[in-house]
């Protein structure tokens, strides 16, 4: 299919930035996440994504699509505690206004990649509970179970 020049997703590849998020999208982030699952306790939520700049051994990391100052969507992941081979990607979440349009997509691609570029140890796994597999089965993860955490499923994929 010939993408139109005007068309929103083909505008997104040209300019939406991925970028490691900063402390000031916060607020933006929890906007999204607030949106996507109201019922997620909000002391919770601000506190998970103000883990990324704790003092704490292992914090996520979280990156941010951007787009004219826009934060898009986010996600993030941290390297297991248990095995620091094994990767989890969390909160991955798309704007409403902007779902269907390739920005959770790239995102997705941006997460994976950063994640197979860390080093000592090399990655061997990513893992992500989820509602809605067939978004994650396109970049390649397979299920794992089908009752992981209530209505969520667990997916991994296997890194080469």
């Amino acid at each position: 299919m010939k993408r139109d020049r005007f068309n929103k997703s083909y505008l997104y590849s040209y300019l939406m930035i991925i970028r490691k998020a900063k402390k000031e999208d916060i607020s933006k982030m929890f906007e999204i996440l607030r949106i996507n699952s109201p019922k997620y306790p909000k002391k919770l939520a601000f506190r998970e994504l103000n883990e990324m700049f704790s003092k704490s051994l292992l914090r996520p990391t979280y990156i941010v699509a951007e787009d004219k100052k826009e934060i898009l969507a986010f996600g993030g992941f941290i390297s297991s505690w248990v095995d620091n081979m094994v990767f989890n990607i969390f909160w991955v979440n798309t704007n409403p206004k902007h779902k269907n349009q390739g920005v959770g997509s790239k995102l997705m691609k941006d997460l994976i990649n950063r994640i197979k570029k860390t080093k000592n140890p090399k990655p061997k796994m990513i893992l992500i509970s989820t509602k809605i597999p067939n978004f994650y089965k396109k970049f390649g993860f397979k299920k794992l179970t089908s009752k992981y955490d209530q209505n969520y499923i667990l997916m991994s994929l296997n890194l080469k």
